[in-house]
């Protein structure tokens, strides 16, 4: 294999002042209801599946207050 003779003409850059200061941040974890919900929403268009039926169960698993604990985690089947 042969080497090639091409050299960077720029200098090498210091670059660590762009970074953020804060980094990422950590969400809230979310429930399992509110998990399914985003997930029913996010396939709402989604071809292959029967539209009328995942928006019947966007209703059923619509977010409801953190601070109300529903009797069981998934509505009943």
């Amino acid at each position: 294999m042969e080497k090639h003779n091409y050299t960077n003409p720029s200098q090498a850059q210091d670059l660590s002042h762009l970074e953020s200061d804060t980094g990422f941040t950590k969400r809230k974890p979310i429930s399992d209801r509110e998990c399914i919900y985003k997930c029913l929403h996010n396939c709402e268009q989604m071809a292959g599946l029967d539209r009328q039926q995942v928006q019947r169960l966007i209703k059923q698993f619509e977010v409801m207050s953190d601070d109300v604990k529903p009797e069981s985690e998934y509505p009943p089947l």
